[in-house]
């Protein structure tokens, strides 16, 4: 999993207008990225709408973008949900057509799952699933945290688990999850804190706003490869930014996951349907306001550093 870090890319899964999946555009939008220069693919997470779709349109999406991807860089099929039966399925499948690693969000609806509960769960699949495991670490949609202690202890039950998504966090967070499981493990956080966390032992982001403008993201990361850090703080500063904009409590409220849809049409994708589920429309006057995100945020990435 070396290959791993940095920008850990969550494509978004979009849809046709009667919710069946859009194959010709996940080709289009896997291209893209790759193209974008990401290190790596995170498919049917949160943002990859993985809970929204049943165990075949999983397994449809997965084996498409990893026959897309064609072994160009790594790619995590999250398998994770509420039980570690259909988990397993998923993950079974997913490796047998060639999937790098495996995501899995903590077991989620039954949040009043024991300590114990978790540690068997995570070692069922463990056992099962011969891959390397990205533990996913998302409290507002599992309904309970994942301390670093008890990381520590799932990864002792699970050595395969060789890291985890923190879906919200500070360096200093960061930072305490490796205190307990050591500076090999790789933890991936906010885009807003890649400069200088990446410097301070983050291995990167998984992050949906940059989604929606990766070339930001990637620049940002060869940056700080680089120890170029005027370049660095001036993207990092554009990264937050952006960043920001599309987790605003304002926007969430106003838009939901529609205000993504709005951005990959924004950048000029044919985007029919995302996310799967009805929305408001998004109005002109927010559209007007993405375009001018873009504009500022294209502004700073084509702006050479001094």
């Amino acid at each position: 999993m070396d290959n791993v870090r940095g920008m850990l890319l969550p494509v978004p899964t979009v849809f046709l207008e009667d919710g069946s999946i859009d194959d010709e555009l996940m080709r289009e939008l896997t291209n893209y990225y790759i193209e974008a220069g990401v290190q790596a693919l995170f498919i049917a997470g949160s943002f990859g709408q993985g809970p929204a779709m049943s165990s075949a349109e999983r397994m449809h999406v997965a084996e498409l973008v990893i026959s897309q991807a064609n072994k160009r860089l790594p790619v995590i099929i999250h398998v994770g949900t509420a039980d570690p039966y259909t988990s397993i399925e998923l993950g079974t499948h997913a490796l047998a057509k060639g999937a790098d690693g495996l995501g899995i969000v903590g077991p989620y609806y039954y949040s009043d799952r024991s300590t114990e509960d978790l540690r068997l769960h995570y070692k069922m699949l463990a056992s099962e699933l011969s891959a390397p495991i990205l533990l996913y670490n998302n409290p507002a949609y599992s309904g309970y945290p994942i301390s670093p202690k008890l990381m520590s202890e799932l990864v002792a039950g699970s050595p395969n688990i060789f890291g985890a998504k923190l879906a919200m966090g500070s360096i200093d967070e960061a930072r305490t999850y490796l205190e307990y499981l050591g500076v090999d493990f790789k933890i991936f956080s906010l885009a807003s804190s890649l400069f200088p966390g990446m410097r301070a032992g983050i291995s990167g982001t998984v992050s949906p706003p940059l989604a929606v403008f990766p070339e930001i993201g990637v620049e940002l990361v060869s940056a700080i490869d680089a120890g170029d850090i005027i370049r660095a703080l001036e993207l990092q500063e554009a990264v937050i930014k952006f960043h920001s904009a599309f987790l605003s409590r304002v926007v969430r409220e106003e838009c939901g996951r529609a205000i993504y849809g709005a951005a990959l049409r924004e950048l000029g994708f044919n985007i029919k349907k995302y996310p799967r589920w009805p929305t408001g429309a998004v109005t002109e006057e927010r559209r007007a306001w993405l375009s001018e995100l873009f504009r500022v945020a294209r502004a700073v990435l084509d702006r050479k550093a001094a």
